[in-house]
């Protein structure tokens, strides 16, 4: 039996006191943190319950917001007015691809055969060369501005503003609806916003059908995107008039243009590119001109989109009566001037009325200084505009109250 020392019991006695009086302080600083009614309360069932609440809540939070943006998504088919702040939300959210931060990925820093075969709009399309030209006269002294291109395709091939993002530091927004050409956009890095979407052509969201032509030989790089840039709406007179290749309907969202502008805060526009292959008319009737300000447009259009026209002589969306003919006044010559006038009335019979044919430019004719739409400039020269050229279906309209002009 070991047996202990005075002092050492004593050193023993002073330990256990220690520990017994650090235990109880602990204990009771353990009860008082655990009552319900101390201020420190967190780790009690109750608190475990209202944690668990905040948890759950959080949940429905979340769940809430996401059904909500399936909702807008599921407007957004239509129809969902332009500046709904909800449109506008899952627009950007959902719709728009951010400038891209990486160095630019171009066919045109290439020199491969491929390469050679894809820039050979560069030297060969008469009508993108006239376009790059005014671009280069109009803005080579401007600082940099914002612009919109529809129709942007792959985002390089015919592309009007890629000399103004290279070159004169720009940046803006490439909207592109098929599918197959807009999957090449991504990869040349543009330093632009940009959407596998298309305009609408109404003041609303919609799910529209697109339809798109497969190119029948892709060997030549080339003309194959010229087949698929024939793309367009359903229902929609296409210049091309669907004989460029085989035909795919897909499904595509499409927003109003003053949508996108408001989406990405850029009212204020200092050019547009419009290559809609028949959609024009419908999208520029229904922008809200009064709340855009653009300085230059590019517009592709044909006589064959009678939309301007439609406009101007049925304002109530129903066809116009046809002009009774007029009975000539005594003593002249048929309600014509000269013998002309004389001449087309002995053949055609007293009274008939006989008008030239309309001359109208289709994509295979041959003569780019004709087939303007009088109605089409009437429109913008109402807006404000002035035009500054007109080549081949492209018109150039220029602000009338603008510098540039």
């Amino acid at each position: 039996m070991i047996r202990l020392s005075p002092r050492m019991k004593h050193t023993l006695y002073q330990r256990k006191h220690i520990v017994f009086l650090t235990i109880l302080v602990f204990l009771v600083t353990l009860m008082t943190l655990t009552t319900p009614q101390g201020n420190g309360a967190f780790v009690t069932n109750d608190s475990d319950e209202f944690l668990i609440s905040l948890w759950k809540e959080r949940q429905r939070g979340v769940s809430q917001v996401n059904r909500r943006v399936n909702q807008v998504e599921e407007l957004a088919k239509g129809p969902l007015k332009e500046d709904d702040p909800e449109l506008l939300r899952l627009l950007k959210e959902r719709y728009l691809a951010k400038p891209s931060d990486k160095p630019t990925n171009l066919m045109l820093d290439r020199d491969d055969a491929r390469a050679q075969n894809y820039n050979v709009y560069r030297t060969a399309f008469h009508s993108w060369i006239r376009i790059n030209k005014i671009l280069k006269k109009l803005f080579s002294g401007e600082p940099p501005h914002f612009f919109v291109e529809a129709g942007a395709l792959d985002g390089e091939f015919i592309s009007n503003t890629l000399y103004l993002e290279q070159d004169l530091g720009w940046t803006g927004l490439l909207v592109e609806a098929d599918p197959l050409l807009y999957a090449g956009l991504p990869g040349k890095n543009r330093k632009a916003w940009s959407s596998q979407t298309c305009l609408s052509p109404s003041d609303v969201a919609e799910r529209l059908t697109f339809e798109t032509y497969e190119p029948r030989d892709d060997r030549d790089v080339a003309a194959a995107l010229l087949v698929r840039s024939t793309g367009n709406l359903a229902g929609i007179r296409s210049p091309a008039l669907g004989q460029m290749g085989s035909k795919i309907p897909v499904e595509v969202q499409c927003f109003p243009l003053f949508s996108y502008l408001l989406a990405l805060d850029a009212t204020s526009v200092g050019y547009v590119s419009l290559d809609v292959e028949g959609a024009e008319a419908e999208i520029l009737l229904h922008l809200p001109w009064d709340r855009v300000d653009v300085t230059v447009w590019n517009i592709e259009h044909r006589e064959t989109n009678e939309g301007f026209k439609i406009h101007y002589e049925e304002p109530w969306g129903i066809r116009a009566p046809p002009v009774p003919p007029r009975s000539p006044p005594s003593g002249s010559l048929g309600g014509h001037e000269g013998g002309e006038g004389k001449e087309r009335e002995n053949k055609k019979g007293e009274g008939e009325d006989v008008l030239p044919p309309k001359k109208v430019v289709y994509v295979t004719q041959h003569d780019p200084a004709s087939g303007k739409d009088p109605y089409l400039v009437r429109f913008m020269k109402e807006k404000g505009y002035r035009l500054y050229d007109y080549w081949d279906g492209d018109y150039t309209f220029i602000k009338a109250d603008s510098e540039i002009c």
